[in-house]
């Protein structure tokens, strides 16, 4: 059953596979062992809805994919803003990669945590746009 899992996560876009298979296939053999024992009936269904769970997931990251814009692999310099402003932006930039990491991971109560960590860095941001804003008239 491992290995149709594995074949399974072909389905999926190569960032993703790259970023979340590892993770993915460990979670699945902890669940199919604990299955197992309950019997053929559990485990069958139990693989049922595995399988449907990746095909229906892979066709999600594939959506996910085509309606995301290509994002740079280094964002452009903001030379001209506040070194303040820059850092408050790169905290929220941080807190919303480790939430998507934390989701891939099914660490749930950690993405509730950056999530509120990034609802306040968010807040803090907001202010600082409004301080420079005010100063200095930046448009940020």
């Amino acid at each position: 059953m491992k290995r149709a899992f594995r074949f399974c996560l072909l389905l999926y876009p190569r960032q993703h596979r790259d970023q979340f298979a590892d993770e993915m296939l460990s979670v699945f053999e902890e669940a199919r062992n604990e299955r197992h024992y309950q019997g053929w009936v559990w485990y069958f269904r139990f693989a049922f809805a595995e399988f449907n769970g990746l095909i229906a997931g892979a066709a999600g990251a594939w959506l996910n994919q085509l309606h995301q814009a290509p994002v740079p692999a280094q964002p452009p310099a903001r030379s001209w803003q506040p070194q303040e402003l820059v850092e408050a932006q790169q905290r929220v930039d941080a807190n919303i990669a480790a939430m998507v990491h934390a989701i891939g991971n099914h660490q749930f109560e950690r993405a509730r945590q950056l999530s509120n960590q990034e609802r306040d860095a968010r807040e803090n941001l907001r202010l600082l746009r409004e301080k420079y804003n005010d100063e200095y008239g930046l448009n940020c």
